[in-house]
């Protein structure tokens, strides 16, 4: 992933880029696919965060802090699509006055 690739250097070490790349592999890409990042929007991020992983549970309830750390990093990478120039409008993974209004905030926020 670009994002990634452009932000490694700075990272601690390569055990958080790891983390990175198994996270949204393992929940972000079986929804979002290979979508181009213009095409990512709230009813997507909703469907990653809200995908279930336990009866009668969704990622967002059942591993908060994965989905929160999850959600972050959509948020970033997001961020950087824009300022890259690679899609426009309001980042749909952004916390503070969207998906705060989506979602209840648990313990990990």
């Amino acid at each position: 992933m670009s994002y990634i690739k452009a932000h490694r250097a700075g990272w601690r070490n390569a055990k958080h880029a790891g983390q990175w790349e198994a996270t949204l592999a393992t929940y972000a890409e079986p929804v979002i696919g290979k979508l181009p990042v213009q095409a990512i929007n709230t009813a997507l991020v909703m469907k990653v965060l809200e995908q279930p992983v336990e009866k009668d549970a969704t990622l967002w309830t059942a591993r908060p802090e994965t989905a929160s750390r999850l959600r972050g990093r959509m948020e970033l990478i997001l961020d950087w699509a824009k300022a890259r120039g690679y899609r426009d409008g309001e980042n749909p993974a952004r916390w503070r006055g969207h998906l705060d209004k989506l979602l209840p905030m648990g313990p990990h926020l």
